[in-house]
């Protein structure tokens, strides 16, 4: 015969189990957008440019618990005589291409150019988006990113970078990642040096809200003359940019490049610094030292 737990037993078992079940972060399956953009790139890559960079000797991935229950992926490198750190907030849905717990294809601007700031002595911290919005969309929804839910992953990452590296940190936000800077803006984490925002996604809605910030860090705006998004346009730049309030304020304006390999808003145009990204970094670099010194 069978012997039945009481009653209060069982009550404690579902209970715990409920608990078990509800302290799991969310997470939903990663789109992995690699085979949407890398084919057609590969085939008008008539310049052989680098279109990724896998993960590095020297790099980790690092889980970081946000309070609402879910994880942020971070690549990091930390080189010991690095002097300072870069934290990426990426464009589109930010939705890193990440395999067996490695960075793979990842090809946007920032992660596939990560390499040019080790060369100038500064560990870098590659954000992935949040364990509960890595489909398809990710976080390109923009008036997302000015949210609640955002500035608390964001306040979780910045913390957990700050309790491995002691360093100033640059936040340097690419398209959408720009509107991602206004918020990590607000927090007024006390490590922040200074803001960059390259190809910034001003025109649409969420956008407005770089403007609205009082930065009290110094910012660096990237642009450049050739991009023809319709999120970050150059026709649009100047009268943007003069309503940026910081501290310090410099704007680093770019050339040349190679053809576009994709559409203007793409991974592999001028939005994107594409056959530039070296050139685009070091200028940027030389600019973000002097602001952070002054």
């Amino acid at each position: 015969m069978t012997k039945r737990l009481p009653t209060w037993l069982t009550a404690a078992c579902l209970t715990f189990f409920c608990l078990a079940l509800s302290a799991q972060p969310i997470q939903v399956p990663r789109y992995d957008d690699a085979d949407d953009y890398l084919p057609q790139a590969e085939r008008r890559n008539k310049s052989g440019i680098r279109l990724f960079l896998r993960q590095q000797e020297g790099e980790e991935l690092v889980k970081v618990a946000s309070p609402r229950n879910v994880t942020v992926d971070v690549i990091a490198r930390m080189p010991p005589d690095a002097e300072m750190g870069v934290v990426f907030f990426l464009g589109g849905t930010s939705v890193l291409s990440i395999v067996n717990e490695r960075l793979d294809r990842s090809f946007s601007f920032q992660p596939r150019s990560r390499d040019a700031w080790w060369q100038q002595r500064f560990a870098t911290f590659l954000v992935d988006a949040p364990s509960d919005r890595l489909g398809k969309a990710g976080i390109e929804d923009t008036v997302w990113r000015t949210g609640t839910d955002h500035a608390r992953d964001l306040q979780a990452v910045l913390d957990e970078i700050a309790r491995r590296f002691k360093g100033r940190l640059v936040l340097h936000g690419h398209s959408n990642g720009a509107v991602s800077i206004s918020t990590a803006a607000r927090l007024h984490h006390p490590q922040v040096g200074a803001y960059m925002m390259s190809g910034a996604a001003h025109q649409q809605p969420g956008g407005e809200r770089i403007q609205q910030v009082e930065y009290t860090a110094p910012v660096l705006l990237v642009q450049h003359r050739n991009d023809t998004c319709r999120v970050s346009s150059h026709a649009a730049f100047e009268a943007w940019q003069s309503r940026i309030r910081a501290p310090l304020k410099k704007v680093l304006l770019v050339e040349g490049g190679i053809e576009a390999m994709s559409g203007p808003c793409g991974p592999f145009a001028a939005h994107s610094f594409v056959g530039q990204e070296a050139t685009t970094i070091q200028d940027a670099i030389g600019l973000l030292k002097s602001m952070i010194r002054n």
